[in-house]
């Protein structure tokens, strides 16, 4: 039997490869075949979007898991790859493809990746600076809106984002498309893909200035435990901010911060200070959660 002649006799049509480097798509070696998952019509974005892609055993997948059809244009991103074999021999590959062409007002195109992350060592990491990562081919799906707890008529649009396997992104990253900014809320991997649910939704960590005296730390010279005073840049998440009027004597405005541990370079504790606007305030309790990555601050 010649199955590998057969399945393989219209798997040679030319592609072009995204570069990384030149940001740009350039001619490549690789050939195969793209053809339908499904010829139905389907009322679901994913359905319509993924493709089969057929391809000899001796092929190549570019690096980039990128490719364009010079013929229609379309761009697809590579995901996972399954071989076929007869009598031991392998001859054919499957690859799930996911297409990602950009079009005006659409969903999907070349999008701009970015991470706040600290620049400063370990025991003072500082505010968080941003930095971009790089740009990637990324299709969206929106899957629902939300009311925003506590406002009026405010929803909050949740979509679902695939791109590459290799970008591996990670909570409050986001990504930028066509002028609009998305919140990386979670990730998880799809048939070889990268997958995302992101928030269209700005960044609401705040920059803000801790101080008061630290945790004992040993004095390698003097060969004894010391408190040193802290005055550090921290960004942070504000939880809630509840105030009440002066004359509500039986309540007391108080602030609820969520600091992550990797963001900080010491243990916080009540009695110091935390400033914000200019507005200082005493840090009455300090929590952590089971898993103890985050710092919770309550002040008054």
């Amino acid at each position: 039997m010649f199955l590998n002649r057969i399945a393989t006799w219209k798997a040679h049509e030319p592609f072009e490869e995204w570069d990384d480097a030149t940001q740009a798509f350039v001619p490549s070696e690789f050939r195969g075949r793209i053809d339908l998952t499904d010829r139905f019509l389907s009322n679901f974005n994913k359905p319509l979007r993924r493709r089969m892609l057929y391809s000899g055993a001796e092929q190549t997948m570019p690096a980039s898991r990128v490719i364009r059809h010079p013929g229609t244009g379309d761009v697809y991103l590579l995901g996972q790859t399954r071989g076929d074999a007869v009598e031991g021999q392998h001859y054919l590959n499957l690859t799930v493809c996911h297409l990602a062409t950009e079009t005006p007002n659409g969903s999907s195109g070349l999008a701009t990746l970015y991470r706040r992350a600290p620049a400063g060592p370990e025991d003072n990491p500082g505010w968080l600076v941003e930095q971009q990562l790089g740009s990637a081919f990324v299709d969206m799906e929106f899957r629902t809106s939300a009311s925003e707890p506590e406002m009026y008529e405010e929803k909050i649009a949740n979509f679902f984002a695939f791109l590459p396997a290799h970008y591996q992104l990670k909570e409050w990253d986001f990504i930028e498309l066509r002028g609009t900014r998305y919140r990386v809320v979670d990730t998880f991997a799809d048939s070889g893909l990268a997958g995302l649910r992101i928030d269209r939704e700005p960044d609401t960590r705040v920059d803000l200035v801790i101080q008061g005296a630290s945790a004992r730390q040993y004095d390698k010279v003097n060969h004894r435990f010391v408190d040193t005073a802290v005055s550090a840049n921290v960004t942070a998440v504000i939880v809630s901010d509840h105030g009440f009027s002066s004359w509500a004597a039986e309540s007391t405005p108080y602030l609820d911060i969520s600091i992550e541990q990797e963001h900080i370079g010491f243990e916080p504790k009540p009695d110091m200070s935390v400033v914000l606007d200019g507005v200082s305030r005493l840090i009455t309790s300090v929590s952590k959660p089971p898993l103890a990555r985050q710092y919770r601050l309550r002040c008054k």
